[in-house]
């Protein structure tokens, strides 16, 4: 048996209780449950052995048991610094950062697991900063929803000037396994490096 342990703690103001949390990621009538966990399904995750990390219900002991439960984690999108907050408020650092199965992550998701990642300023974020993720991966940063825009090129270039020797930016077509150190970009990725 596969479990397979959802995170959606990052969500905005929209998500604010658990009757949100319901409507947006519960079976029954969550507007983003498909969108989630059908793409799982298509590689044989039975549905009933998919789990969820609801930050208004759950509890740090049993958040903590179903990590230890899982083999694959799943990190969603939304907002990198709530996801942080809330992993820290959940005493969950450690539990993610020696777990041993799959860790996956989508937009987000992904960018948490840089060490210490940069957020580019957007309709979120009014400024470019740098903000401690996960100790999953050090030797790279990247650009999560990759447009090629004059304000993406500058942060990328700001953060080869500064902290890191390459940057994938992914597109919203694109995506990177890592296992151990062997790196496979797959899709429309461009990678940028230190000149």
């Amino acid at each position: 048996m596969n479990e397979f342990l959802n995170f959606n703690l990052s969500s905005d103001e929209n998500i604010c209780n658990d009757n949100d949390w319901q409507n947006a990621y519960s079976k029954n009538n969550g507007r983003y449950y498909e969108s989630i966990v059908v793409p799982f399904l298509n590689y044989g995750i039975k549905e009933e052995n998919i789990n969820w990390i609801n930050y208004f219900k759950d509890t740090e002991e049993n958040a903590k048991a179903k990590i230890k439960n899982a083999n694959i984690i799943f990190f969603t999108g939304g907002l990198p610094d709530k996801m942080m907050l809330r992993l820290k408020e959940f005493n969950l650092i450690d539990d993610i950062e020696n777990f041993t199965g799959v860790i996956i992550g989508s937009s987000v998701g992904a960018m948490i697991q840089i060490s210490e990642y940069h957020i580019t300023q957007d309709e979120d974020y009014k400024i470019f900063t740098y903000n401690t993720g996960l100790n999953l991966i050090k030797d790279f940063d990247i650009k999560v929803h990759y447009e090629e825009t004059e304000i993406q090129n500058k942060c990328i270039n700001k953060v080869l000037e500064e902290k890191r020797k390459k940057v994938y930016a992914i597109t919203n077509t694109g995506g990177i396994i890592i296992d151990n150190k062997k790196i496979t970009l797959l899709g429309n990725i461009q990678t940028f490096s230190k000149q």
